[in-house]
């Protein structure tokens, strides 16, 4: 499991949940006594309900938390792995109730430190096996970019459940996009985050619309990470050798970092000035909760959805754009590593679901096995 949190950080490209949260919820999964189980999708019997569970959320305006203060004051004493229990198993139950089946087991709406960790601890503590496969096989910043709405299963109904006790049905979303909005809206006024159990559905379907084995991947690479620092071997290399699916960007040190939090997300930019390799050249990187899309030399250059992950050049590990203090990033050495998207998003839907023209680029989607190096 600390293996898993180190990879699923590197292919959050940035986001994914919090890796503290994810590491408190292994925790008390071991501290139970309790053992996580991983099961191969096309192991679960086809008729077999799943569903997503995750976290939406993001940046919140002062102007709102001052609002809602009143009502999240009595939750700020509670632990936040009791919270994030509690309003997932309530998000889920919900759901069952809705359609009428018990869920076999939870899939991960993403990969990140703690998106991925959420679903399978619940599964976990109730002694359900946890689902080698998630919904993106990256993070992404909105719900409807999802591997489950290129292969048509809707998203809805879903639950919405928040620390402050509300409880939100949605029957039918128009699609996934409104059902984003919706969720999106409620996370706000949640004051930034909300549990949501969203896209039912059998096994059968599953099967043919996730990103199969992205956890046991995670595992690999953070084995990976790991076992070259214990040898003393450089842990980025290490990746591009073993991961045929991964090239290196770019490699440098951050010389800037801007972020705002607007609308239940966090925006910002990153500014690379290239080394070694990459002497004499600049990376900008554009991030709305993940990393997303990149220029070098003002040209654009790799995208979404093609996995653009920043790690720390000597230990390996993946660097979140959440973190506390941008000012203290500045001179750091990175490496840019990018990985090539499942089959389900290299499709024509896929890459016009998860484009850079999703996120208003006027600019076209290059696999990043055909950018010119």
């Amino acid at each position: 499991m600390a293996d898993l949190l180190v990879g699923a950080a590197i292919l959050g490209c940035g986001g994914g949940g919090s890796e503290q949260l994810g590491q408190r919820l292994i925790n008390t999964v071991y501290d139970s006594g309790k053992q996580f189980t991983l099961a191969d999708p096309m192991e679960i019997p086809d008729d077999a309900y799943l569903c997503i569970i995750a976290g939406v959320g993001g940046g919140v305006g002062e102007e709102i938390k001052k609002k809602l203060q009143p009502y999240l004051a009595a939750t700020e004493k509670h632990d936040l792995v009791d919270i994030q229990t509690k309003t997932g198993q309530k998000a889920r139950a919900e759901l069952e109730a809705v359609i009428g089946q018990r869920f076999h087991s939870y899939v991960p709406s993403e990969i990140g430190p703690g998106n991925t960790i959420l679903p399978m601890y619940l599964a976990t503590i109730e002694g359900k096996p946890a689902v080698d496969a998630d919904a993106c096989g990256r993070a992404k910043p909105e719900m409807s970019l999802s591997t489950t709405h290129v292969a048509g299963i809707p998203i809805s109904p879903m639950a919405m459940t928040n620390t402050i006790g509300d409880i939100m049905i949605v029957k039918k979303a128009a699609d996934d996009y409104r059902g984003e909005d919706i969720a999106r809206y409620m996370a706000v006024i949640s004051g930034g985050m909300v549990s949501v159990a969203r896209a039912p559905n059998t096994a059968a379907n599953y099967k043919q619309g996730v990103v199969r084995n992205s956890i046991s991947r995670c595992i690999r690479l953070g084995s990976l990470v790991r076992t070259s620092k214990e040898k003393g071997l450089n842990p980025v290399e290490s990746i591009l050798k073993s991961e045929l699916d991964c090239i290196q960007l770019f490699g440098g040190k951050i010389s800037s970092w801007t972020r705002k939090e607007e609308g239940g997300f966090m925006w910002g930019d990153l500014s690379i000035q290239g080394s070694h390799d990459f002497q004499e050249h600049r990376l900008g990187i554009w991030y709305k909760n993940e990393y997303l899309v990149t220029w070098i030399d003002g040209k654009p250059y790799a995208t979404c959805p093609d996995s653009i992950c920043v790690i720390d050049a000597s230990t390996g590990e993946g660097l979140s754009a959440w973190v506390p203090d941008l000012k203290a990033q500045t001179g750091r050495e990175i490496a840019v590593l990018g990985f090539k998207a499942d089959r389900l998003w290299r499709t024509e839907k896929g890459t016009r679901l998860f484009g850079p023209r999703h996120f208003g680029y006027d600019i076209d989607f290059v696999p990043i096995e055909e950018l010119p190096r």
